[in-house]
């Protein structure tokens, strides 16, 4: 047989183990935040570096073609020999030598048909391929087409099989030679996408980095601050609760408690006199005004019950039934008409406001004054002050006294404020202010 149950502790988690929350979920948010900032910044960074690349390569081989195209503008590359293709290698020879340039080609075309009729790779000489119609309209306009060197050459790709794709690029460039035939210069320039591309990164990843971690420290202060404020919040919240429960609890024992020693026994007495009353007449007049004692009572609970509702007119006698009904009685002063100043709804807030302050300051404050203070003005103003034992308000007061808590919030919802000042051993002072009457 299985043990009994032990119950999973309730409440709020330790302050050690929210600290330690709270900064674990700093620390995820802070990793995150780094890895999505390094992944942008490699991204772009790959991004500039291609198109650098790419204007680069065109670059390049403009000066090439600047070099290059000239001469071959002036002959007839149809009747070409060794000669022009020396000077063209001897044209291209220190942009190779520099390393600017892996690779050029000359070709002729004629028809839907381009030729090879120099490099400075001599068994691709003679080579032929279909003439793309795409790539000539786009020469023809004066523009640099770059394109990409295929990654993995094959057998089948005679033009590349002497060229390896990786950090390669060909430019097109288009001319006519003297016999008005159209040519391309072809240029292989060498760049290095991935390498600039780790180079920027390098530099620009630290600092981007430590200014996350810099936020992300400055930042956390408040995160605590915050998780704390959520804390106390949803403290206050349970603590609301189990205070409405256990009021109820005490209002349900205190009706009972009335209903049953001082409503129950005068009924009970008077049923016992009416059953005797044939035989004792005079017993009647006593019987009945036990049941008319009992019917007041009774109507006093359901008054506890259910009081009646406050209105702005009533609201400074209702003040003064509260200050009266406690020990010590307070003092009220009421200045202005709450009547033109006050909807119902504002007064009967200030009168559970006003309620709930005297309770705190007799029950909780050990107050031997009490002052109560209506301003009804422009911004009625409801103002209890005591000489009680007061408490630190960045404290708050003590741990179970939440009914400053429920009056704060009961006015925050109703868009007014409530602000305390108070000393420990100097008492304290409640200024509640609401909205003016629209």
């Amino acid at each position: 047989m299985s043990g009994p149950a032990r119950a999973r502790p309730t409440g709020p988690p330790p302050p050690g183990r929210l600290l330690t929350r709270t900064l674990l979920r700093h620390a995820a948010g802070t990793a995150a935040g780094v890895v999505l900032v390094c992944a942008l910044v490699a991204a772009g960074v790959w991004w500039l570096a291609h198109e650098e690349a790419e204007r680069r390569a065109e670059e390049v081989s403009r000066r090439v073609a600047a070099a290059v195209v000239v001469g071959l503008s002036h002959r007839d590359l149809a009747a070409a020999g060794p000669r022009e293709r020396a000077r063209v290698l001897d044209d291209v020879e220190p942009f190779r030598a520099t390393g600017m340039v892996g690779r050029v080609k000359v070709w002729l075309v004629r028809d839907d048909r381009a030729r090879v009729v120099f490099s400075d790779e001599p068994r691709v000489e003679g080579l032929t391929r279909p003439f793309d119609p795409a790539l000539g309209a786009r020469l023809a306009g004066g523009s640099a087409v770059v394109l990409p060197v295929p990654d993995a050459v094959d057998a089948t790709d005679a033009e590349h099989r002497h060229e390896r794709g990786a950090g390669l690029r060909e430019v097109f460039l288009g001319f006519t030679d003297a016999a008005g035939r159209p040519a391309l210069l072809e240029v292989y320039v060498p760049v290095d996408v991935e390498g600039a591309t780790a180079r920027a990164v390098g530099l620009l990843l630290p600092p981007a980095v430590a200014g996350m971690l810099a936020v992300a420290a400055a930042v956390l202060p408040l995160s605590v601050a915050l998780a704390r404020r959520r804390e106390r919040e949803r403290a206050e919240r349970r603590d609301a609760a189990h205070y409405g429960l256990a009021a109820g609890e005490l209002a349900r024992r205190d009706l009972a408690r009335r209903l049953h020693d001082d409503v129950l026994p005068g009924l009970a007495s008077a049923g016992l006199m009416l059953d005797l009353a044939p035989a004792r007449p005079e017993l009647l007049p006593r019987a009945r005004a036990g049941v008319g004692d009992g019917v007041v009572r009774i109507r006093s609970v359901l008054d506890d019950l259910h009081p009646d509702d406050v209105g702005a007119a009533g609201l400074p006698a209702a003040l003064a039934a509260l200050a009266a009904e406690g020990t010590p009685p307070a003092t009220v002063s009421v200045s202005g008409d709450p009547a033109a100043a006050l909807g119902d709804d504002a007064a009967a807030l200030l009168h559970r406001a006003a309620g709930e302050l005297l309770r705190n300051a007799r029950a909780h404050a050990a107050a031997t004054r009490v002052s109560v203070a209506l301003d009804a003005g422009a911004r009625p103003r409801l103002v209890v002050a005591d000489d009680g034992t007061g408490f630190d308000p960045d404290r708050g007061p003590a741990p179970g006294h939440i009914g400053l808590l429920l009056v704060r919030r009961a006015v925050t919802e109703a868009g007014g404020t409530l602000t305390v000042r108070s000393t420990p051993g100097a008492g304290s002072t409640v200024t509640v202010e609401l909205p003016g009457r629209r």
